[in-house]
């Protein structure tokens, strides 16, 4: 697993002093490591800077409930297939981000993130999750389960007290 907290990426795990933190969790759960996202938002605790949100395989349906909270950051956890380890957690560039549905994901994450972007003028990034496989089942490998863990403890932990 890369080493998750470096840089960039634990000053987005930090809660911002004047605005809320949503993380939006993209996946389906029958889908082996593409359940990584509903798997991490259900062991993730709300507080008064954090706000979690499982989209499932629909993000687009989670627009108007994402706008009402009125985030200043935004946050995409999914399994993302950039060529990593299984289990590897990586900071995706909106811009390699592919515009077309190539997942379970009906509506592409660029156009639900650009939509959320204007309608809240929040900064979105995006946590892909190296998947070790997509196949009709149920439960994450381990790889993909010992990194969502370690997602799961950091961030509960950075907004435990927010």
């Amino acid at each position: 697993m890369s080493n998750l907290l470096a840089g960039k990426l634990a000053d987005l795990l930090t809660p911002q002093e004047f605005s809320r933190t949503l993380i939006i969790t993209v996946g389906n759960s029958f889908r082996a490591d593409d359940g990584a996202g509903p798997y991490i938002a259900s062991a993730l605790k709300q507080s008064s800077k954090l706000f979690v949100i499982d989209a499932g395989y629909t993000p687009e349906n989670v627009i108007d409930q994402a706008v009402k909270l009125a985030p200043g950051v935004i946050i995409f956890i999914d399994a993302a297939d950039f060529g990593g380890a299984p289990g590897e957690l990586r900071l995706i560039d909106t811009g390699h981000i592919p515009q077309v549905s190539l997942s379970t994901h009906s509506m592409p994450l660029p156009v639900v993130s650009k939509i959320l972007e204007e309608d809240t003028k929040a900064k979105v990034y995006f946590i892909g999750i190296q998947p070790k496989s997509v196949a009709h089942q149920e439960g994450l490998s381990s790889e993909v389960e010992a990194s969502a863990a370690v997602l799961i403890q950091q961030i509960n932990e950075r907004f435990k007290d927010a």
